[in-house]
């Protein structure tokens, strides 16, 4: 029986290939069909800006995807990729691509290449390290790495300078680096979950950060204060679950001090609650705050989930006006100045 429902899969997959071939779709979407193979003919879809094929089996990508050059979006995640598809590399007008929830460990240094990307999620794939060359993707404003290997982040991120957003939760860092007081566009840092010892000094050149997750590491040294009023900038310092939150030093200054967030003993809660209400422009904190872990603030911790994307290809005009925009450069050389 599942040689059958494999037959028919196999044949509605290359159906709709087809189709896209026929229509010059926009957008293919080849997910959830549990497919260990994608099919060649991919390679013919040329006019694709959109490649879906998470939430299947694939062990490998076909070559022929390198004939996609107008791409810009590929989904790749919760597959059984063992090693980073080389070929996605020659991709260079992608600008979103999710390879989460495979077995990749290693990226290769090719991945410098694609210089036009804006979003990258490489989450729980077993990666070990960074390659230095990620710090030629300048043109990143989300990159997410989340429950990996890593020990150490490259200093070529200092070169991210549109980076707004960072997630490394549940890694193995013990350390930030240096450059990263270079990344001044960075505004949420979500290094949660790791094994930090310290708060970053590194923190307080960065003046546009807003939402930093400390919470759940091993930090046990004690900032001055001095150290944690140069933070105010900040909307929210998560200290939670850390051996720091012991300090009655720094328990009552995180009373007045707003934005940290840290366990505080019970008669503390009181006037941590009437000093919130007393800046009415921000959330509450403390025992009234707002869902800061996993949820509401830091949403931004999970992956781009695949299925929050259009995966049709029924854009409105507005839409399409804009997706023949992206073709026009590609069409540029056919058009004659009168």
């Amino acid at each position: 029986m599942e040689t059958i429902f494999q037959f028919f899969r196999t044949n509605y997959v290359l159906a709709n290939c087809e189709n896209a071939i026929i229509k010059k779709a926009f957008t293919l979407n080849l997910s959830h069909y549990q497919i260990s193979e994608a099919p060649d003919i991919i390679g013919q879809c040329e006019s694709l800006l959109k490649l879906f094929l998470n939430q299947n089996k694939l062990k490998r990508i076909p070559s022929s995807i390198t004939n996609l050059v107008r791409l810009q979006v590929l989904t790749l995640d919760y597959n059984k990729l063992d090693e980073f598809p080389l070929a996605i590399c020659q991709m260079m007008q992608l600008k979103f691509l999710n390879v989460s929830c495979n077995n990749i460990s290693r990226l290769p240094p090719e991945v410098g290449c694609l210089t036009q990307l804006e979003a990258f999620w490489c989450n729980n794939t077993g990666l070990l390290e960074l390659p230095s060359e990620i710090g030629c993707c300048e043109r990143l404003e989300t990159l997410g790495v989340r429950g990996n290997q890593l020990t150490q982040l490259p200093p070529s991120m200092g070169s991210l300078a549109s980076l707004r957003w960072f997630t490394a939760e549940g890694c193995q860092l013990s350390e930030v680096p240096l450059s990263f007081a270079l990344l001044a566009s960075l505004v949420h840092l979500n290094l949660k979950g790791n094994r930090l010892t310290r708060i970053p000094g590194v923190l307080m050149a960065m003046q546009k950060l807003r939402f930093v997750f400390l919470n759940d590491n091993l930090i046990d040294e004690m900032p001055t204060r001095s150290q944690l009023q140069e933070l105010r900038f900040l909307d929210m310092l998560n200290l939670k679950r850390n051996p720091i939150c012991l300090h009655e030093a720094l328990q009552r200054f995180a009373v007045r001090q707003t934005n940290i967030y840290m366990d505080l003993p019970d008669h503390l809660m009181n006037e941590a609650e009437e000093n919130a209400a007393a800046f009415p422009g921000r959330d509450q904190t403390q025992d009234g705050q707002p869902e800061t872990d996993d949820t509401a603030t830091s949403d931004w911790a999970n992956s781009a989930r695949t299925s929050e994307l259009d995966t049709t290809d029924e854009s409105s005009l507005e839409e399409k006006l804009e997706e023949v925009g992206m073709m026009l450069p590609a069409m540029s050389r056919y058009i004659t100045s009168f």
